[in-house]
């Protein structure tokens, strides 16, 4: 069943398959973390030093979003920063007036900067071996799962209607390329992970990163169905 390395490209990702008729689906769930975050001394962050007054929300303190290859920012805990204001840790955003007195670092631990999901086409899962469970194909299809292209934008985050509700662009980080190899059966995928990547350059952060596939689970396709009608084979148990 295992024929040549196929890659079948999705964005900026690259899922290696077996290549034959696809007609299922394999959907990954895969995520993009970081750790060791660090903001220079000398950064030059004027984020939340005001400018209208009813807009100020904690100066100089403020939650950093995170937009990346693996989702949209939110109001959380993508890039957690070291002081405590309820309910995130922030950075200092304003050291052109606060400096900080050294390099401010985050000794929160990993966080989840995006998650998304991934389709990928994959035969029909099939009985080779006639004892009613599925030997090949299905989420089996999916050798692995690759991100060419890494990067993570970090924004202060200003909730409330305009002007204030207005995000304010603080530094990119770009990382190298992830690659994880998977071990799957026809209805599923374990987990799998990289390892840690320094950031290759940004401004004035740093920060490691990690890209994991929590799961993958195969979704039938009514071609598929077709399939089990017509051939036992195809009338199995994923």
């Amino acid at each position: 069943m295992i024929g040549k390395l196929c890659k079948t490209v999705v964005v900026s990702a690259t899922v290696f398959v077996s290549p034959h008729l696809h007609a299922g689906i394999c959907r990954l769930s895969v995520a993009g973390l970081n750790r060791e975050r660090v903001v220079a001394a000398w950064a030059d962050l004027n984020q939340e030093c005001g400018g209208i007054q009813d807009c100020w929300h904690s100066p100089p303190y403020g939650n950093w979003g995170v937009d990346s290859n693996y989702g949209r920012r939110v109001d959380g805990d993508q890039f957690q920063g070291w002081y405590p204001e309820y309910p995130h840790l922030m950075w200092n955003c304003c050291t052109r007036d606060y400096p900080p007195g050294g390099e401010q670092r985050s000794f929160a631990g990993e966080n989840v900067h995006g998650s998304k999901t991934v389709d990928v086409w994959v035969n029909c899962p099939e009985d080779i071996d006639s004892d009613g469970d599925c030997d090949v194909g299905g989420c089996k299809d999916v050798w692995g799962y690759g991100e060419s292209n890494n990067w993570a934008t970090l924004y202060e985050l200003d909730p409330g209607p305009w002007p204030c509700g207005i995000d304010d662009y603080v530094d990119t980080l770009d990382f190298p390329p992830t690659e994880v190899n998977l071990i799957c059966e026809p209805g599923y995928c374990y987990a799998a992970g990289t390892g840690w990547a320094a950031r290759t350059f940004s401004s004035f952060t740093y920060a490691e990163m990690a890209m994991v596939v929590n799961t993958g689970w195969y979704v039938d396709d009514i071609e598929c169905e077709y399939q089990r009608f017509g051939n036992p084979r195809y009338n199995c148990w994923w």
